[in-house]
């Protein structure tokens, strides 16, 4: 049994051919989804980060992730902060959000913090190809090196900000350090070795268990020392155990490196391992549940992992692989059987806690894809004929026989082609896979193209939205919900609700009538496509236009026209702070305050011709003497919709709150007016009389 390793120096292009070609499926639909991040673990990770940049501290105070993740995040985002400060993206450190809840407010943040993974995820590909290329020969260093860069499931979570992409690089590494460790047996691949587990455990707790994958190494080259000199090496071992010692102490070294404050604060480090152990002893959730769950794996590789195609050719190649290449085997076997045997000690399980071992994985599909068609190329030449006369040199060592040369070249040509099919087996479903996802993470999220379709319809009235609420904050006229399924369309419309944006996902099957009436209770201005049609990102549903409701709407009438261009058709008041945003008073008509008590007011407006002036509101609050007592005055929904962008026949809901000092018992008179603020002129109401709005009583 031979050793297969290649000695020829890789040039310096190629890997970094490797690495272009990795990094541009990384790269591609990085900000896919946001401002809505819907892999939660990214904003967990993302807030310790942010945390320890702002405060200054290296502790990250959470230990449910080892830290040098959190280090480099952290890097990440100090030059992503001091980017943003030169572009005046943030005044400060400060201003980097800390709290995402599944939608930020800075998305470029995401970004920068992405292409960390992306770009790690892609350094993977040709230190892969490296690995294959010692470990095998270059055609198979090449080809797990081309699997992995469009592995489906490996570009899909290097978009990520997690764990998991990135400690497969140190693992391949590991790994790199190991096969030298069985081939050479050098203090410089034990120390690599040692170095690349720590820096694995580093990133991943579970992922420190590379490390016996350089004890089967050891172990290698002491057993292929004693064949070749036929007695046991007893120097040779001990010496190799001293070297594998060590490598492992560095191990750990590297780990206390990278996680310093696992014994500088070692109550918050155990606090979380038993937390991890508790979370993970659970079964509460995750991809499947319940310990020994070898076929949820399984599954999930054929599913997702190395594909239908990658899973056939590595089962079928594995006994060729055992009998020409058992030390590679017995290494790259050592590193994916205790991974996943330790993952299946556990009753919670996550598909992507796999990934770490995927380069190794995606290395042995490939010997195994190279090993069939050279086997299948033989199996050709042995069937085939030979036809003419054969020369056969008789002599002791002489010339192959004529057949033997034919047979030969058969089996060269056959298992090239065989090769190439079988390679085409193994990659084509993956780059398919990759392109349909890149295809469909390149269409907007679903609410966030319906957030800019509703920002572009008329916004004179309300809108309630199953939304996540920071996307619509500062927003006056959109309310976010958590369900409005609870009420009828005509509810809404009765409380100046003009357009409702349903989110499909918030409707199991026992609600579901009640989404389809809303969807019937007005004309859909978009349809959002389910998710599971992988057609768009995000939820499926609908923006539904109700229509005005002016018959519906409970408000007190009082009209005016103002200059001929706006109407003041009436009006809503009660009592009660003022608000941020504008919300239905339900016909309310309370004229009745106490002592101290602010006034809330809706007024409601139609544009009745094209507008070119922003014109201001005043209110005014008069005494029974003349005296004025408050005013507020601001242009007509100044926040979101000025009087410039209102379409003649619009009704427009505003809000006209008025904060009220301490007011003596009495009736007061409440004015508006209309006026142009930068000229001063007013737009004057009919009659050119001041416009009473009502009579206000103070108890």
């Amino acid at each position: 049994m031979r050793l297969r390793a290649t000695r020829r120096g890789t040039p310096a292009l190629l890997l970094a051919a490797l690495f272009i070609a990795a990094l541009l499926p990384r790269l591609w639909a990085l900000g896919w989804g946001l401002p809505y991040v819907e892999h939660s673990d990214e904003p967990a990770v993302m807030e310790v980060a942010v945390e320890m940049v702002q405060q200054g501290d290296p502790n990250p105070g959470m230990f449910l992730y080892p830290s040098l993740h959190f280090y480099m995040l952290a890097a990440v985002i100090r030059l992503h902060a001091a980017w943003g400060m030169a572009q005046g993206l943030y005044a400060s450190l400060a201003d980097l959000p800390v709290k995402t809840y599944l939608f930020t407010t800075a998305p470029t943040l995401y970004l920068w913090t992405r292409a960390l993974t992306a770009v790690l995820g892609a350094a993977t590909v040709p230190l892969l190809y490296l690995l294959g290329q010692r470990m095998f020969g270059w055609r198979e260093g090449l080809l797990a090196a081309a699997v992995l860069a469009v592995g489906a499931y490996h570009v899909e979570h290097s978009h990520f900000v997690t764990t998991d992409v990135p400690t497969g690089l140190w693992v391949t590494l590991a790994l790199l350090g190991a096969w030298g460790a069985a081939t050479r047996g050098r203090w410089s691949d034990y120390l690599l070795a040692g170095v690349a587990t720590g820096l694995a455990a580093g990133t991943k707790y579970n992922a420190g268990v590379v490390g016996l994958a350089l004890a089967v190494a050891a172990m290698i080259f002491v057993r292929d020392s004693a064949g070749t000199t036929g007695r046991f090496p007893w120097s040779l071992a001990r010496q190799q155990t001293l070297r594998l010692v060590a490598a492992g102490a560095l191990a750990i070294a590297v780990f206390l490196a990278t996680t310093p404050f696992a014994l500088l604060d070692f109550p918050s480090f155990r606090r979380g391992m038993l937390i991890n152990a508790d979370h993970y002893a659970s079964g509460s959730h995750g991809n499947f549940i319940g310990r020994w769950r070898l076929d949820g794996y399984l599954a999930f590789f054929g599913r997702d992992g190395l594909l239908p195609a990658g899973c056939l050719l590595l089962l079928a190649g594995l006994p060729l692989l055992a009998r020409r290449t058992p030390r590679q085997l017995a290494i790259l076997g050592a590193a994916v059987l205790v991974c996943v045997g330790l993952l299946l000690t556990q009753a919670v399980n996550f598909n992507r806690n796999t990934l770490p071992i995927f380069p190794p994985l995606f290395l042995l599909a490939a010997a195994a894809t190279i090993a069939l068609g050279e086997l299948a190329g033989r199996l050709i030449a042995w069937r085939s004929g030979v036809d003419g006369p054969q020369v056969i040199d008789l002599r002791p060592g002489g010339a192959p026989s004529t057949a033997e040369v034919h047979r030969a070249s058969i089996a060269r040509r056959a298992g090239a082609v065989a090769i190439v099919i079988l390679t085409a087996l193994l990659i084509t479903p993956q780059f398919l896979e990759t392109a349909w996802l890149l295809r469909y993470w390149s269409q907007p999220h679903t609410l966030v193209a319906a957030a800019e379709r509703l920002r572009a319809v008329p916004r004179g009235m309300l809108a309630a939205v199953e939304t996540n609420p920071v996307q619509w904050a500062g927003d006056p006229a959109v309310e976010p919900v958590r369900w409005l399924g609870e009420h009828p369309p005509e509810w809404y419309s009765a409380r100046g609700y003009r357009y409702l944006l349903l989110n499909s996902e918030r409707y199991g099957p026992t609600v579901r009538a009640n989404y389809e009436r809303l969807r019937a209770g007005g004309t859909p201005l978009l349809i959002m496509p389910e998710r599971d049609l992988g057609l768009q990102p995000g939820p499926g549903g609908a923006l539904i236009d109700l229509g005005e409701r002016l018959d519906l709407l409970p408000f007190t009438r009082r009209e005016v026209s103002f200059g001929g261009q706006i109407a003041l058709l009436g009006y809503e008041l009660r009592p009660g702070e003022p608000r941020s945003r504008i919300t239905p008073l339900e016909g309310a008509a309370e004229r009745t305050l106490s002592v101290g008590e602010h006034l809330q007011i809706n007024l409601y407006w139609r544009g009745l011709a094209p507008l070119t002036v922003d014109y201001t509101l005043f209110v005014h609050l008069y005494s029974a003497a003349g005296e004025r007592i408050a005013q507020r005055d601001l242009p007509l929904r100044y926040e979101d919709y000025p009087t410039t962008r209102w379409q003649p026949g619009e009704l427009v809901i505003d809000r006209a709150d008025l904060p009220l000092p301490p007011l003596a018992p009495g009736e007061y008179r409440l004015e508006l007016g209309l006026y142009d603020a930068a000229t001063g002129a007013s737009l004057p109401p009919e009659g050119g009389a001041p416009v009473v709005l009502t009579t206000i009583i103070v108890r």
